[in-house]
């Protein structure tokens, strides 16, 4: 490996790349599998983190202050920053006056220790995506903002000061042997120091600050000669998680065959076999040995390396330690499940977590490390919220916050197979999408263009509009909302004009929609009633604007049997919105038993004539349509009733006049018909019938 170029690189985080071929991998392409349990299951564990995030996050916040005034120990930066870091990923507002104390007070200390330097680094990428995110919500609601968010990224004073910290680190190495002492080149080295170093050195990646790429190349050298492997080679299966990003990004092609393939290099989930002798470190490189910690914070830093120069630069002896260490993890995993509370406990388990987010690594040897991760660090929470000491709350926090990285939606769950696999029953937030050949959780779509603001993710937006079940479309407006940002962007007219499509309505302003909301609420609760008149029929039909709540409503009647608005359905027909026109024409299409074939959208002078012929039919067969609905339900009832309940419904049907007749002599032409429908007619008639 050459070790004296000294050209600078700016490479963001690349996704890991499928195929450790140089230590002779096998693979498949393969898509993560869920089933509504599992989603279900998920569901509820993050519900939990996100409870014990939030009491995490006040907890620290409240120990912020007395961080800030009193800094305490020889480590005064990486005491602030490591919490304040926490915070922020776990969604602290930058503009609360404790973090702008803290970031004031970090800004004024000197830059002295490699591990308060790196924890510095941490703060300053998360305030930058915090502040991202932030500027979207802002943007949501309509506040102005300086400069709209156009990335994670950051920019101005806060990737100045990142500039500086890189630099620092770069310096503070130990030149040509990829080392990090705790001070700026002297004294104890180790590689627990080393790997915060180049944890901060991949914070300078992915905001494009340029380093040497000598720096990366001595990193490489220096674990890849002092990687301790034991024992004969074993053999560990491995699930990478993608971005559902570079998913949407994919574009599916046919292969020479008939049969339709997904080709994704590089970016669908996959899965990989190691096999190669396990391997680890210790603390220090002359040391014979693997301890978990040190383990994972070697293969951290390896991973680094390889985003950073990337595979072939990086070359074959990265890769087999790479393969030799995941091994090792692997094999060891209780040791990361085990490490107990305490500071090294929640410090291990941190290092793997960098592991499994830096190497998109999703199972090691068919076991979640973030799941088994979450529901230790769950367990282990106190009751004011915290895990003991500062610094071990801010490890747990940062564990389960896993997802706020510049790639937040890693591990996808795609339900596979043939569009009908979702079955009867399905979750309707899961949307079949073609690029992806499976079903994918509609809110997890729209999080990620809310989140990235990526332009190139609109198109899949409109397909999950498309695709999403139409009597369920109206699910999607909150999330849509979220989308709709000030001043408008692509993303946000996407948002716009699917609510449109939605709604039916013309909307110029996220508030206009508020209204629609409260209306839709009104509708679904007398969805949910047991029974329904007429009358709340109407009186909703001629308040609401939406042609989507009025469908639904006719469908309401329709369902119900609620013939005695036919009349008033003729006068819907007027309505200028097409696909509306078309649902009650069809209605009016059943009651009547009979087909009116609707116009084009455009033919004012055939729904006209539409109107018209539906006009008549209401006139002339309107109140025969009520009575025989209304008489058919009583005759019903006479098939099961009592004597005594006889009585009443015979009463019920007398009452109604001569008009039930016709419906009374229908129901007779039956082989099994009631003697009380006898007595019903023989009551209108004034005459003895006896049975026929």
């Amino acid at each position: 490996m050459n070790t004296t170029r000294t050209d600078s690189i700016h490479r963001p985080r690349s996704t890991i790349a499928l195929g450790l071929l140089a230590v002779g991998v096998a693979f498949t392409f393969v898509t993560s599998t869920s089933t509504s349990t599992l989603l279900a299951q998920d569901e509820a564990l993050q519900q939990r983190i996100n409870a014990a995030v939030k009491r995490g996050r006040e907890q620290l916040l409240g120990q912020l202050p007395g961080l800030t005034n009193n800094p305490a120990g020889n480590y005064p930066m990486g005491r602030l920053a490591l919490p304040l870091a926490a915070c922020l990923k776990a969604g602290a507002d930058p503009e609360d006056a404790r973090v702008k104390a803290a970031l004031r007070k970090l800004d004024g200390l000197p830059l002295k220790k490699v591990y308060s330097v790196s924890c510095y680094l941490f703060a300053l990428d998360a305030l930058a995506q915090r502040a991202f995110k932030k500027g979207v919500e802002d943007r949501r609601r309509g506040k102005t903002v300086v400069r709209p968010p156009s990335g994670h990224r950051a920019d101005g004073k806060v990737r100045g000061k990142m500039k500086d910290l890189v630099d620092w680190l770069v310096a503070a190495r130990t030149v040509g042997q990829g080392y990090w002492g705790y001070g700026h080149g002297l004294g104890h080295r180790d590689f627990s120091n080393s790997q915060f170093a180049i944890l901060g050195l991949q914070i300078g990646l992915e905001h494009r600050i340029p380093m040497p790429r000598q720096v990366f190349e001595e990193v490489a050298q220096i674990f890849v000669k002092s990687l301790t492997t034991s024992g004969n080679p074993e053999q560990v299966r491995v699930t990478y998680s993608t971005d559902l990003k570079d998913l949407l990004k994919a574009r599916p092609r046919k292969s020479s065959g008939s049969r339709k393939t997904t080709v994704i290099k590089k970016t669908t989930s996959g899965v990989e076999t190691l096999r190669v002798k396990p391997g680890g470190w210790q603390y220090q490189a002359n040391q014979q040995g693997a301890k978990a910690s040190m383990t994972a914070a070697g293969l951290s830093s390896l991973i680094i390396v390889r985003n950073a120069l990337g595979r072939a630069r990086a070359g074959a002896a990265v890769e087999r330690a790479i393969a030799s260490s995941i091994i090792w993890t692997s094999k060891n995993f209780n040791q990361y499940m085990n490490a107990g509370g305490g500071h090294g406990g929640l410090y291990t388990m941190y290092s793997l977590e960098k592991v499994g987010d830096l190497g998109e690594i999703e199972t090691l040897g068919g076991r979640n490390w973030y799941v088994e991760g979450a529901n230790k660090i769950l367990a282990a929470q106190q009751g004011n919220g915290s895990w003991g000491q500062t610094h071990n709350t801010a490890f747990a926090l940062m564990f389960l916050t896993r997802a706020t990285r510049l790639k937040p939606f890693a591990a996808p769950k795609i339900t596979t197979n043939a569009r009908g696999a979702a079955g009867k029953g399905i979750d309707p937030d899961l949307v079949y999408i073609a690029r992806l050949e499976g079903f994918v959780s509609a809110k997890d779509i729209f999080r990620l263009l809310e989140e990235s603001r990526d332009t190139s993710l609109v198109s899949a937006g409109r397909e999950v509009v498309e695709n999403y079940k139409a009597s369920e479309k109206e699910r999607m407006i909150p999330d849509l909302l979220r989308l709709w940002t000030k001043p408008s962007d692509r993303i946000s007219r996407f948002a716009r004009d699917a609510i449109e499509e939605i709604t039916g309505l013309k909307v110029k302003d996220p508030a206009d929609i508020q209204g629609w909301l409260t209306d839709s609420a009104e509708v679904d609760k007398l969805e949910k009633k047991p029974s329904v008149t007429a009358e709340e029929i109407l009186v909703l039909l001629a308040k609401l604007q939406s042609p989507a709540l009025k469908g639904r409503l006719v469908d309401l009647a329709n369902r119900k049997r609620l013939y005695g608005i036919a009349s008033d359905l003729v006068d819907e027909l007027t309505n200028s919105d097409y696909k509306y026109r078309l649902k009650v024409n069809g209605v009016l299409g059943l009651w009547a038993g009979k087909t009116v074939p609707g116009p084009s959208e455009r033919d004012h002078k055939g729904w006209k004539e539409v109107e018209e012929r539906w006009r008549g039919w209401a006139d002339r067969e309107g109140d025969k349509l009520v009575t025989k609905n209304k008489v058919g339900g009583l005759i019903a009832k006479l098939d099961s009733a009592s004597p005594k309940d006889a009585v009443r419904v015979i009463a019920q049907i007398v009452a109604v006049g001569r008009s039930a007749i016709p419906e009374l002599e229908s129901a007779m032409q039956r082989a099994d018909y009631s003697f009380y429908i006898i007595e019903a007619l023989e009551q209108l008639r004034g005459e003895r019938i006896g049975l026929k």
